[in-house]
């Protein structure tokens, strides 16, 4: 047989099989599927554009890979599995031939198969006009590129690893082997932890086969790229490409190269070991030709009983354990993966880059997940499960005893059980490796508390017991669908569907396989509150799984009853009373557990999947928004009684509101909001009022006065509200009154008045989908939202807070009072200055810290009471807080303001979280104060900075100047917030953590980003806010001095910090940041806050000439250019006439410049001459990085 003869042989074999047909079907439904749900128009870009065709071709091609590996391992390894290899490998066929036509046509199949997705994107945009968002003009060399720069490289890569993995072994199971190694091993998990231990996510991105990193790389481009731009071979896709490519081709020829028509003899070492042992023992054991021994046959008695059914499903299991600890990917991949976590310990727990402690709630953060985060590296686990059932099912009949092993007297349940538990074994080991990994992980980190009885109780706990129950199922699903290849596909779908379940509206757990509410551990509150719903969640679904037991026994294949008919045939003869029990007590235990879960989460609990919780809100805005501009009273005064018990998981809240007319007009109605998930009681008034509206349903609520509230005049307002969590809900147990660690926002719970256009529906899609109009954010420019509020009144504030007698209740306010009463703890609260309407509560078993700071620029001086609540065991960098905090009392008092109340409080909340500010409280997740400086001393201050960031909100939009709701809102609170903890981490650390804190901020900044975005003034997300404000602010410190800059937002809380409208917006910073700069640099003002602008600015070549012994001429050779970007993507070159800085180095000591000063830069090309003392080493342009590059990495370069 010749190439041609074998290629189109194997072609024509995998065709004939319906299976390949399936795999051929999957991509294009999941295309079908991607372009009905998803919506380009989104992201900016057109349904046909080569952003979309891009991001579907990469997930089209993960779900392709399920399919390929029994393409590719079918066709390397049939003939050895069928037993056909001694035919073969005698026949007069080359090693180029044989491998070469198997290669080439598992290729081309993949090829073909990896063809539908491009083919079915058309079909589905232009033939069945299944899309969402607008269609841009038809462009082929979009699909064109795509599928052959990407898919179809991929293509040959996957079919070459698996390929070679297959000969090598001998067997198809190889195959999936080898895309475990190439996709989550390589491409994912060593290269993102590479990536994150060396911060460079470059490697990545070039390690990295699947092409998920292009997404943000294409998602960075302006809308105009987006729809026009082709996916181009460049860069660091093309050596992406090129280092894939040589390692697809080194595999293929170290497989020809290896490859031999002989039957495979192990040659290693202790292989040779081992058969000069067993050739010894036979030839000391053989006796002589005339010897003659007698052998007494001995008397056998059956015995079928329980003892005997035991110990069968004790052999079969530990033959399964053994065949697959014993297979050369069966315990090494685990165990490889084991010491990967630990390597790469600091790049998996790090904290805004910073190391954490590896506490064991931090480990546990690292080496478990649910079976529904297949983002996470843990899912290697449901995979291999997936591949070892199917080994383990057709185990006998690929090595062709079958027909003889299943004549033996062994029930159907005692094959089942037994390779169930032979898996179940491995997956114990496999955990176990975790379990050293994470103690191994402490260890090598200077961590020794370890905690022994948490890791069982999570990795043999919780986590097994998932991977059991879908280790039960993939065995299922292998025995009833009796097709490996397809076996595999099947449960790799289920697999899928587990994971993505609520992207296709399946939210409830009832429904979902092995779902659960989620569990989590935390030193504060341990696993609770979420036990016990977990484990009736779990029972539930271990009665499913029993129930797939007993339909796997009943059609458990057995010699030549493989066809699914006959296995149906012999079901009421396999249904015995045994197998009846069984299914009565499944049955029973599905139903009982079933029926209480239910009545939990959808009687005693409501049940809202996220589609009711949109429609309630929709309705909302439909009905009363037409209330939203009527006058209403405004909150002036909040008294609070509040009863917690946390061991009930109860609260009772009892409050009186004051309500004053600040308005010009009568009010003849107040409006009330009420909370869903509590129950607002009987609501008074200190007058006549008639309730004329009760919408228990969308939460609204009307009251007549019967004499209408005048202009000044005010009224009192009281109602209660209860709390009591009872049950368990589809997602859990609710956090907010817990044993140890209740945390709630008033917010959350308390009526508010008037309508609230902050419940309004914000994504696009939504409001689109319920006949909304856009939600539109107002200008700054918008005169009548300086007058907004929004719930942020300032009021005067008394509270009385009731908690168990080991707890401390903490609210806003200094500590008046406290006292024992009934065996209770009470705490008496008050502001000292009226504060915000937004405030929280807490209760647990707190540590305090109290110390004492003496504003002494005040006159008299006084003294501002601090106290830091914390978890007990979480000491490590407490003093780093107090002393964050003592900093920053001292220079925001110095550079902008007294602090206008007498106490300041600090809290951690349990679980992991950001930290939170209101008026006189900081809040913070235990995660926070977990930073390991004591390994890592250089690493960046985060906790020091993170602190100063919150103290300074209270000048900075949480206290005292409070920006209006408009666009740009963030500038004036978390840009001003970011600057200010800058410049205490600078003032008390120095440059060093300051340029590191940047680095952050711009590492944050230069991950691939969309440019097409609104300047600074009219910011209106997060990254402009925390990353490019603060740095915009930064750079204008450099050019102007920071003590201008201070100046500026100095007299800004001046002019507006009162709080009352009208209240100020960006607009207003702007005001001031212009007065302080000179006129000579308005337009790098304008650069920064009012355009879109980006800089390219690039070092060409740089070279030094020795002038004298102390004189050193230094030429750069220079690009620039600079931009600007508008909201829709349109991009406009301006031309420059900047000052930016030139800095050359030494070679020794780059944080003392030879030269840095700025110069004259214009656009284009240009040369710089400047002398210097001493040799350079490195020089180029904005070294300190102050101008928006987003590619920054040309800016300097060695000296020639």
């Amino acid at each position: 047989m010749k190439f041609r003869e074998i290629f189109q042989f194997e072609l024509r074999y995998q065709l004939r099989h319906f299976s390949t047909w399936i795999y051929v079907a999957i991509p294009p439904l999941f295309v079908l599927l991607l372009t009905k749900i998803v919506n380009p128009a989104d992201y900016g870009a057109n349904v046909n554009a080569t952003f979309f065709i891009v991001s579907g071709t990469v997930f089209a091609g993960l779900v392709w890979l399920l399919s390929a590996g029994a393409i590719a391992g079918n066709s390397a390894s049939r003939d050895f599995q069928t037993g056909l290899h001694p035919l073969m490998y005698a026949a007069p066929i080359s090693k180029l031939d044989y491998l070469g036509g198997r290669f080439i046509a598992a290729f081309v199949l993949n090829t073909l198969i990896q063809l539908t997705i491009p083919v079915f994107f058309l079909v589905s945009i232009y033939v069945l006009g299944i899309q969402q968002g607008t269609l841009g003009p038809f462009q082929p060399e979009a699909y064109l590129t795509t599928f052959f720069y990407l898919a179809f490289t991929n293509t040959f890569v996957v079919t070459a690893c698996q390929f070679s993995v297959a000969v090598q072994e001998r067997r198809a199971i190889g195959a999936y082997i080898g895309s475990i190694l190439v996709f989550p091993i390589i491409s994912h998990i060593i290269g993102l932890s590479v990536a994150e231990s060396s911060g460079n996510r470059d490697l990545w991105r070039l390690i990295d086969l699947s092409g998920i990193n292009l997404i943000p790389d294409i998602e960075s481009l302006l809308p105009v790229e987006k729809n026009t731009r082709l996916l181009g071979l460049e860069g660091l896709f093309l050596w992406n490409r090129l280092l894939w490519f040589g390692v697809a081709l080194g595999l293929l020829v170290y497989t020809y190269s290896r490859f031999r028509f002989s039957h495979p003899v192990e040659s290693t070492f202790w292989s040779r070991i081992k058969r000069r042992r067993r050739t010894h023992k036979t030839a000391i054991s053989e006796p002589g030709l005339a010897g003659r021994t007698t052998i007494t046959v001995p008397q056998i008695n059956l015995d079928f009983g329980c003892a005997t059914y035991v110990a069968q499903i004790r052999t079969i299991a530990g033959s399964s354990f053994r065949m697959i600890a014993k297979s050369r990917f069966g315990l090494t991949v685990m165990a490889f993966f084991a010491l990967q976590r630990v390597l790469f310990a600091q790049g998996n727990l790090r904290l805004l880059g910073v190391p954490q402690i590896p506490t064991t709630a931090n480990m546990l953060s690292v080496l478990t997940a649910s079976l529904s985060d297949v983002g996470n590296a843990l899912t290697i686990i449901p995979m291999l499960i997936v591949f070892y059932a199917g080994e383990l099912v057709w185990r006998a009949r690929e090595a062709r005893v079958n027909r003889i092993s299943d004549t033996f007297p062994v029930s159907e349940w005692a094959h089942f059980l037994g390779k169930f538990l032979g898996l179940g074994l491995i997956i114990l080991i496999w955990l176990f490796f975790l379990l050293m990994a994470g103690m191994f992980t402490q260890l090598y980190e200077g961590y020794t508390h370890f905690e022994f009885d948490v890791y069982l109780k999570a990795l043999f706990g919780f986590q097994l017991t998932d991977y059991l129950l879908f280790a039960l199922l993939a065995l299922a699903v292998h025995v009833v669908v009796n097709q490996k290849y397809l076996g595999h596909l099947v449960v790799l779908i289920v697999y899928v569907s587990i994971a993505f379940a609520s992207r296709i509206g399946i939210e409830h757990n009832l429904f979902i396989y092995a779902g659960d509410p989620g569990w989590s551990y935390t030193d504060m509150r341990g696993f609770a509150p979420n036990v016990v719903p977990w484990l009736w969640f779990k029972l539930y679904w271990a009665g499913w799984a029993l129930l797939l037991a007993v339909v796997a026994r009943l059609l458990w294949v057995r010699s030549m009853l493989e066809g699914f008919g006959r296995r149906v045939g012999l079901l009421c003869h396999r249904f015995t009373r045994q197998t009846a029990i069984t299914t009565g007590v499944a049955t029973g235990v599905t139903l009982l557990s079933g029926a209480y879960i239910f009545y939990n989460t959808n009687v005693v609990n409501n049940y809202n999947a996220a589609s009711d919780v949109a429609e309630h809100y929709a309705h909302y805005e439909q009905n009363y928004k037409k209330y939203n501009d009527i006058p209403q009273p405004r909150l002036t005064e909040t008294r609070l009684s509040v009863e917690l018990y946390p061991s009930q998981r109860k609260a009772d809240l009892r409050s009186t509101y004051k309500l004053v007319n600040h308005s010009n007009v009568s009010i003849d109605s107040i409006h009330l909001t009420t909370k869903l998930g509590v129950e607002t009681g009987a609501v008074t008034f200190d007058r006549p009022t008639s309730r004329v509206l009760a919408d228990n349903e969308l939460s609204y609520h009307i009251y007549k006065l019967a004499k209408p509230l005048q202009p000044g005049d005010s009224l009192q307002l009281n109602f209660e509200v209860h709390y009591h969590a009872k049950g368990f809900r589809n997602k859990g147990v609710a956090t907010s009154v817990i044993p140890n660690g209740t945390y709630f926002v008033n917010h959350d719970w308390m009526p508010e008045i008037g309508y609230q256009p902050s419940l309004e529906l914000r994504p696009m899609i939504q409001r689109k989908k319920y006949g909304l109009s856009p939600r539109i954010i107002p200008s700054p420019f918008n005169t009548a939202s300086k007058a907004i509020l929004d719930g942020q009144e300032l009021v005067n504030f008394e509270a009385i807070i009731g908690t168990e007698q080991d707890q401390t209740a903490v609210a806003p306010g200094a500590l008046l009072k406290k006292w024992t009463k009934d065996g209770r703890n009470y705490f008496q609260y008050a502001t000292s200055a009226p504060t915000r309407n937004t405030y929280s509560f807490f209760s647990a078993d707190y540590v305090v810290r109290e110390r004492t700071w003496v504003d002494s620029s005040a006159s008299p001086k006084r003294g501002i009471a601090i106290k830091i609540y914390h978890h007990s065991s979480h000491t490590e960098n407490i003093d780093r807080v107090e002393r964050s905090i003592l900093a920053s009392l001292k220079y925001y008092t110095t550079k902008f303001g007294p602090y206008p109340y007498n106490h300041l409080t600090i809290v951690e909340r349990s679980g992991a979280g950001a930290l939170n500010a209101e008026p006189t409280t900081i809040d913070y997740g235990e995660n926070f104060t977990l930073s390991n400086f004591k390994a890592h001393p250089n690493a960046l201050d985060i906790v020091y900075f993170g602190m100063a960031h919150e103290v300074s909100h209270q000048w900075w939009g949480a206290a005292q100047l409070t920006p209006a709701p408009v666009q740009g809102e963030i500038l004036l609170a978390e840009t001003l917030a970011n600057y200010s903890g800058l410049n205490v981490l600078e003032e008390n650390y120095g440059d060093e953590q300051v340029q590191k804190l940047r680095s952050l901020w711009r590492d944050s900044y230069e991950v691939p980003r969309e440019r097409a975005s609104p300047p600074l003034l009219l910011a209106n997300n997060s990254f402009l806010g925390y990353r490019k404000g603060p740095l915009a602010l930064y750079a204008l410190t450099r050019y102007i001095g920071k003590e201008r800059v201070n100046d500026a937002l100095r007299q800004l809380l001046a002019k507006h910090g009162s709080g009352q409208p009208p209240l100020p917006t960006s607009l207003n910073l702007y005001q001031e940041l212009k007065a302080v700069t000179p006129d000579s640099l308005h337009n790098l003002l304008k650069d920064y806050f009012e355009k879109n602008t980006y800089w390219q600015l690039k070092t060409e070549e740089v070279t030094t000439q020795q002038l004298d012994k102390n004189s050193w001429q230094v030429t750069l050779k220079l690009d620039a250019r600079k931009v600007i970007v508008n909201g829709s993507g349109t991009e406009k070159s301006l031309p420059m006439n900047d000052w930016i800085e030139i800095g050359i180095f030494a070679p020794n000591d780059s944080s003392k410049p030879l030269h840095l000063q700025k110069h004259r830069i214009q656009s284009g090309s240009q040369t710089i001459t400047v002398n210097v003392a001493e040799k350079p080493n490195r020089a180029g342009i904005d070294p300190n990085y102050l101008l928006f590059d987003l590619d920054p990495d040309d800016n300097t370069r060695q000296v020639n």
